[in-house]
């Protein structure tokens, strides 16, 4: 795992944090701006839980990058 740490580079996290977002909006747009999520709570609720783990990635990748580059 340290060999793979080791090639990281700062672009690596910007890059991800990129990817997250478009997985959030793609979510946003595609699944809980659809009809039935609407509708539907448990469905809204489930996609809720999912799009928050997915800021808490997003902000923890950029506390990752915060850290690195603070030294």
């Amino acid at each position: 795992m340290n060999d793979l740490k080791d090639k990281l580079n700062p672009g690596h996290y910007l890059e991800l944090m990129d990817r997250i977002h478009i997985i959030i909006s793609t979510l946003d747009d595609h699944l809980i701006q659809h009809p039935l999520t609407k509708v539907e709570r448990t469905v809204r609720n489930h996609l809720y839980t999912a799009v928050d783990a997915l800021y808490d990635a997003y902000q923890e990748v950029g506390k990752l990058d915060y850290e690195r580059n603070k030294t």
